[in-house]
């Protein structure tokens, strides 16, 4: 696979990865902090597949597919039947706790190790995608914590 392939195919997985999660916050509306928490991810998420589509565009504006990595195929079709698998638990998701255990299976799932392993690569593609991803997630407001987990701020002790 080129460069421009894995970013495409990344791309679209961390899409579908968001639409889980927004379909999580949906089905579970009830539970705010939980609802909150979905949202958050999503956002990660889309965060993620904009970057990669933007870089793709760099790619196909210039004309350039980037560098042959076989050996990142595979991992995207694990990938892709991984989030298949998971897109069909969160159909039949009845309980927050079948919610719950969908949503950490996608982010053990998650595309971050593929992403790290590209940028430990040395593509200066991923580089910039790696520093783009870091500078959004940084410009984002905190998670909302999960429920019983609020935060609090400590006073300084007299």
């Amino acid at each position: 696979m080129y460069v421009a392939e894995i970013l495409e195919r990344c791309s679209d997985l961390a899409g579908r990865t968001a639409r889980v999660y927004r379909g999580l916050a949906e089905r579970f509306h009830g539970d705010r902090d939980r609802v909150s928490l979905w949202r958050e991810l999503a956002l990660e998420e889309e965060t993620h597949a904009d970057i990669m589509r933007r870089e793709l565009e760099s790619f196909v504006a210039a004309d350039q597919s980037g560098e042959f990595l076989p050996e990142y195929g595979e991992r995207l079709e694990q990938l892709d039947r991984e989030l298949k698998r998971l897109e069909s638990c969160t159909e039949t998701a009845r309980t927050m706790d079948h919610a719950l255990a969908v949503a950490v299976a996608l982010e053990q799932a998650s595309l971050e190790d593929l992403y790290d392993d590209l940028v430990l690569q040395g593509e200066p593609a991923f580089k910039l995608v790696s520093e783009r991803v870091e500078a959004a997630l940084a410009a984002k407001p905190e998670p909302v914590p999960a429920a019983g987990q609020a935060s609090r701020k400590r006073r300084p002790t007299e």
